[in-house]
């Protein structure tokens, strides 16, 4: 069902993994480089943005857009898109300005299918 908004996001240069999760953080969809850790990586995108969902609104009444955790090697992102949640993988030297566009269309059109 989400193929053409996964195959657009893995286009951009330096994504390793995309993954359409629900809430629970359930695998829905998802193509990564290492498919066999799609539904731990899954799971864990789901928890963080749950996670910092509940924070940013205990501290500020206000809803997430997204969350975006940076490490050495990785950087890992994660928005709301519908009742889904869309998350990606990427390699820290991604560009982060075209990684954000990229992934706000991704989530407006996974919203408008769900």
């Amino acid at each position: 069902m989400f193929e053409n908004v996964i195959a657009d996001m893995l286009g951009v240069n330096g994504v390793k993994g995309v993954y359409i999760i629900d809430n629970e953080g359930a695998l829905i969809e998802s193509e990564s480089m290492s498919s066999d850790e799609d539904e731990v990586y899954a799971a864990l995108i789901a928890d963080v943005y749950n996670k910092a969902s509940e924070v940013l609104n205990k501290l500020s009444a206000d809803d997430v857009e997204l969350v975006m955790i940076d490490g050495k090697k990785d950087r890992i992102i994660a928005s709301r898109a519908g009742e889904l949640i869309f998350g990606v993988v990427a390699d820290h030297k991604t560009n982060y300005g075209l990684l954000k566009i990229e992934l706000r269309k991704a989530v407006e059109k996974i919203s408008a299918m769900v």
